[in-house]
């Protein structure tokens, strides 16, 4: 199943960040906070997220946000 991600999974989020971090060896890039997350995703609205669920559980994410190139004149997504 997948669904989309809530205010409410913020810690949740900000794991699964770390996790790509820390299998990148990138971990003490991440500057990103709950604070952050939570303004810039559900107050501010400039990204969402889904996760996946299997079994009742979350194993993956996907975040995204769209974009616009004025050279193009299009919209697009980066996910």
């Amino acid at each position: 199943m997948i669904r989309k991600a809530e205010r409410r999974d913020v810690p949740l989020l900000l794991e699964f960040i770390k996790g790509i971090a820390r299998y990148e060896k990138m971990e003490d890039e991440v500057i990103a906070s709950p604070d952050i997350l939570e303004r810039e995703m559900f107050d501010e609205h400039r990204a969402e997220a889904i996760f996946a669920v299997v079994d009742g559980s979350e194993v993956g994410f996907a975040l995204y946000f769209y974009n616009f190139s004025t050279f193009i004149g299009h919209s697009g997504l980066y996910l």
